[in-house]
Order: structure tokens, then sequence, then C-alpha cells
């Protein structure tokens, strides 16, 4: 079971809320100041802080406990627990969580002053909205700006449109049962978490400003699941059948049967070859705005996260041309 460490059981009692931030971290002690520090600085104030230590092995707790104590007049509290992976890290932040919206935000980035403010006022004005997304800043390893997309649940079935510091309502969070667990290094909690709100009837907002910084870094663990993007997105599929075309489910299980996969990863690199050519012929049927970067993201996707930066360049450079 996890235990809180809070500031005041009295104010933790009486005082609610609007916005619950969850910190969860795991082995990432050395960012954890600069996240929260992010949040301090926010117009927008009536907010509280759950940092959650998943289980880490470094000095995370202590961090968390010298960031409450600078903070006296702030609304942080700590949860511990074993390590349990990303998606209950999160689970159990918002369980613990007091407000009625809840902002994810990993302990390695941070978040612009005006950006509480904004996609709160944002799901304020739009109760049929679940979810509010911005576009983000990418630093470290990889430094430029992404423009994301307006929302569209047919783009999201394919594609993910969000990072996981995504404001979205706890009753949507509710409705859903929360981020699905995955075992380590078998699932995209947070793109699977969007596409369930979807299916469960949940309007995204898109602001087109650059609210988020989202740091990049080699070896991450985002990058590493990336290189079993097929199995994946075949597992989110299947999880949400009302969603996809009957050839797309057809796809999802030849995918993940035991003639083509193991434990979920596809057996040998024929096996990825079909499977990638049937995606990129069901890609071609049911959304051919997205063919161009379904044949390139399998070798983009290798290449060092600084390389990709210099890509994104050169296509930017290449649509200004046009």
């Amino acid at each position: 079971m996890p235990y809180l460490h809070t500031p005041s059981d009295q104010a933790a009692a009486t005082d609610t809320p609007r916005v619950s931030v969850i910190i969860p971290c795991y082995n990432q002690a050395q960012f954890l100041p600069e996240a929260v520090a992010s949040v301090v600085a926010q117009t927008f104030t009536d907010w509280e802080i759950i940092i959650v230590d998943d289980g880490s092995s470094d000095d995370t707790a202590a961090v968390a406990q010298r960031l409450i104590a600078a903070h006296p007049n702030r609304r942080i509290r700590l949860i511990r627990q074993e390590n349990r992976g990303p998606a209950e890290a999160r689970n159990a932040g918002v369980r613990a969580a007091r407000a009625p919206y809840i902002l994810p935000l990993d302990a390695d980035d941070m978040i612009e002053p005006d950006m509480l403010a904004q996609t709160v006022a944002a799901l304020d004005a739009h109760p049929n909205v679940g979810f509010v997304y911005t576009d983000v800043r990418r630093f470290g390893a990889e430094n430029n700006i992404l423009r994301t997309l307006p929302y569209s649940l047919e783009r999201l079935r394919f594609e993910n449109l969000m990072m996981p510091a995504t404001l979205f309502r706890r009753e949507a969070w509710e409705q859903v049962g929360g981020f699905h667990t995955f075992s380590p290094g078998e699932g995209y909690e947070d793109r699977e978490f969007w596409v369930s709100l979807a299916d469960a009837g949940w309007d995204g907002l898109h602001i087109p400003q650059v609210l988020l910084r989202y740091r990049r870094t080699e070896g991450s663990r985002i990058s590493l699941l990336r290189r079993h993007d097929l199995e994946l997105r075949a597992k989110i599929f299947l999880a949400h059948p009302r969603l996809y075309e009957p050839d797309v489910l057809a796809w999802a299980r030849r995918v993940l049967s035991p003639e083509w996969s193991a434990n979920g990863v596809l057996r040998s690199p024929w096996h990825w070859l079909l499977a990638y050519l049937g995606y990129v012929a069901l890609i071609r049927r049911h959304h051919p705005a997205l063919l161009l970067p379904t044949l390139v993201r399998p070798l983009f996707w290798r290449l060092p996260i600084r390389w990709q930066g210099r890509m994104r360049a050169v296509a930017r450079v290449l649509r200004v041309q046009q």
C-alpha cells in the first residue's frame, strides 16, 4: 500500500483544489525540482502537487521532502510505493488527488507559466471535452517545437496527438478505470488512455500554444517501446474494437497471434516485415494522409535523437519551400 506524507492533515481534509498535478518519479530526483518549480510558477494557483516515488533507488523521497519543506504554504504531498511502472504511479496519484482536474507531469518535464490557466479555462468552457493538450517545446537531446494537430478522433485512432502532460477530468479517468497497467515494456499507457477516453465518448481539445517542455534523452523508455510499435498498436486496436474497421482488427489479431508473436513481440524480422507491410496497406486504405509518416517511421525511430531533430529540421525546410 502506498503511504503519504502531507504538510498538514487538517488542510488535506478541508482544502479542495481545482487541479491535482501528479508527478510520477522513478530515479529522476535530479529533475524533480525543475518540474515542481514549473508548477509553483503557474499564474493559476488553485492546485496541489502529488509526487509519486515509484520505488526509486535514488534520493527521490528526500528531494521531495525538501521541496515540501521549501514551500510550506503550497499543497505538495508525497506518496511512496514499490515500483509498479508509470501507469500505476499515475493511478496512485489520481486516487490520492482531491481535484476534479488532473495533470500528469513526468518528473523530467516542465510546464510553462500559463499552462494550467489556459487548459483549466478550456475544460471549464467545454463540458463535452475530457482532455486538453497543447503544443510542445522539445529540449535536451533534441531542441525544437512540436506543433500538434487539432483534435480528431479519426487521426487519434492511428496516431498519438498528445503528450502525457495533458489536463483531463477525473470523472473521465474514473469512467474508463484509469490508466491501463501493462507489464514493463509492453504498452503505450498514455496513448491507450486517450483512446479509452475517446472510446467512452469524450472529446479532446487542442490549444495551439507552446505550454509544455518535454525532455528528450537517449535511451528513454519511449524510445525503447517504439522498437515494438506495431505490436503495441495492435494491442490498442484490439482493446477498442468499436473504433476500428474489421480489417484493422484482423491485422491486429494476426500480429499478436502465437504464429507471429511470442510474449507480445514479433518472432522474426520476416514477421515484422509482413506486419509492417500489412499496416501500411491499412493506412493507405483508411487514412492516406498518414501514409508518408507511416512509411518512414521505422527508420526514423532507430536514429539517435539528435539525428531525429536534424531530420525534422530538414522536413520543416522542405515544407516551407514547397
